[in-house]
């Protein structure tokens, strides 16, 4: 049987990064969060997402809930859960995307009781470890990310992959590695919410993804979810 591109065989010298060590690179304190979470819980920069869909998930302060480089969805965060925020790196200029943070997320750190994680991704230049942070360098060595297409059909290159993608398959292996109990839900990532970025290979990563065990969660039947933002705003303009 032919083997899918995600279960490939990993050539570590194929890329750089192939040295790293995903479970060495968790800060202690973020593995204890894990240790004991039932869900961690990953939101999409989709603006299809409403308070309804985040309040269905009844989220519970052992939960851990991750957020993407702008955070877009940040006003439907608490602190009262854990909070991980990922970014990813723009290696042409050098810099992490949502970074530094916005006060509208400082917020969230500077609560007494806040428990909050940042996780840099993709970083293609020299960098010093930062205590508590979790580092990971482009690319990350599971098979997911390792062999994630490089090519597009029309010869142009693909920039890597999404940062919700890194994550996605980085959370959902630190489970299986470290023994682990939480689910791996994903809200918000699908095409609902307009236009895709072309530089990442969404395919390659929603078949990744309907074949795992991470749950995804539908999104109410919002008019903006059910159409996409583009499908709406086509209805709203067409009814002047």
């Amino acid at each position: 049987m032919t083997k899918r591109p995600t279960e490939a065989v990993m050539d570590l010298s194929a890329h750089p990064g192939g040295h790293q060590d995903i479970v060495a690179a968790l800060p202690e304190a973020l593995a204890e969060c894990l240790a004991v979470a039932p869900r961690v819980i990953l939101v999409a920069n989709n603006p299809s997402i409403s308070q309804a869909d985040f309040d269905a998930l009844r989220i519970e302060a052992s939960d851990v809930v991750v957020t993407f480089n702008t955070c877009s969805k940040h006003e439907l965060l608490t602190a009262e859960s854990v909070n991980v925020f990922v970014h990813g790196f723009n290696a042409p200029d050098r810099y992490f995307f949502g970074l530094p943070y916005r006060p509208e997320l400082r917020r969230l750190f500077d609560r007494p009781q806040a428990s909050c994680f940042t996780v840099l991704v993709g970083c293609a230049a020299p960098m010093s470890p930062v205590p508590g942070v979790m580092l990971l360098e482009e690319r990350i060595p599971l098979p997911a990310l390792w062999n994630y297409p490089v090519n597009r059909p029309g010869g142009k290159r693909y920039v890597g992959p999404s940062t919700g993608f890194n994550a996605m398959v980085v959370f959902d292996a630190l489970r299986d590695r470290l023994g682990y109990h939480y689910q791996v839900l994903a809200l918000g990532f699908s095409t609902g919410g307009g236009k895709l970025w072309g530089g990442h290979a969404w395919e390659y990563e929603r078949e990744w993804l309907a074949g795992s065990t991470v749950q995804a969660v539908p999104l109410k039947a919002t008019p903006a979810a059910a159409l996409g933002l583009a499908g709406w705003w086509a209805k709203l303009l067409g009814r002047r």
